[in-house]
């Protein structure tokens, strides 16, 4: 689960990289730009969920569950 973890983090990073490139090539008005930021800065509750999820499995792996 480390490494899933890790790996998520990451492409949460390459993805704001991607803003970054979209923004600085002039494609803030593009429907990937807005995909992407959707994803990295509007979905909140499902990164919440989703930070719930791993930290319980973690919870329950440290405690042999």
């Amino acid at each position: 689960m480390k490494k899933t973890i890790e790996r998520i983090f990451k492409m949460n990073e390459v993805l704001v990289d991607v803003l970054v490139y979209l923004d600085s090539t002039k494609q803030s008005n593009t429907l990937i730009r807005s995909q992407v930021d959707t994803i990295v800065n509007f979905e909140k509750l499902l990164k919440e969920d989703s930070n719930i999820e791993l930290e319980s499995y973690q919870i329950k792996k440290r405690a042999g569950i």
